[in-house]
């Protein structure tokens, strides 16, 4: 014979007695399918999240790599303008021509200025992307959070109204 919690177990002693943790259903698929649901749900919304701030880690290292190639490459294309544009030197009476530690033409630095100027604004897209989606998922994970808890605390409410005692209008 098994033992069903009941708010008086013995009517006529008016012993009340409260079920422990032990003898509430805790797998009734009823009541806690929607704490199974919630639960789920907060889970796939913290992995989105975890995701999406690493990808917005990503990002932003990709950000500082390209920033500091298109540094590098507008310095180049400058000292290259900068070392055309003196030409040759007349100092002394000697003429002497200004060396330029660059190697190339200055239609190949200005077009390689362009192309890291390019790069450097496509990372600075897909990074203010990578941020805006980390954003969207840690709010999303604050608003399963917090529907997950409310039916923790619904179903708890729940628990604890059905093991109170009725009253002794003569209703069991």
């Amino acid at each position: 014979m098994t033992h069903t919690p009941s708010a008086i177990d013995h009517a006529e002693k008016h012993i009340y007695h409260q079920p422990t943790f032990e003898e509430t259903d805790l797998n009734d698929p009823i009541a806690n399918r929607d704490l199974i649901v919630a639960a789920r749900s907060y889970a796939r919304a913290t992995k989105a999240a975890v995701e999406a701030v690493e990808a917005a880690r990503t990002s932003a290292m990709a950000l500082v790599i390209s920033d500091i190639e298109a540094i590098e490459a507008f310095n180049v294309e400058w000292e290259a303008k900068t070392t055309h544009r003196r030409g040759s030197r007349n100092e002394a009476g000697f003429t002497a021509e200004g060396k330029s530690r660059t190697k190339g033409g200055l239609d190949a630095f200005n077009k390689a200025a362009q192309m890291a100027s390019l790069r450097y604004q496509q990372c600075r897209a897909v990074s203010l992307r990578a941020d805006l989606n980390a954003e969207q998922a840690t709010h999303a994970v604050d608003a399963t959070q917090s529907r997950l808890v409310e039916t923790a605390r619904r179903l708890a409410t729940r628990e604890t109204m059905m093991a109170l005692p009725q009253s002794d209008t003569g209703q069991n």
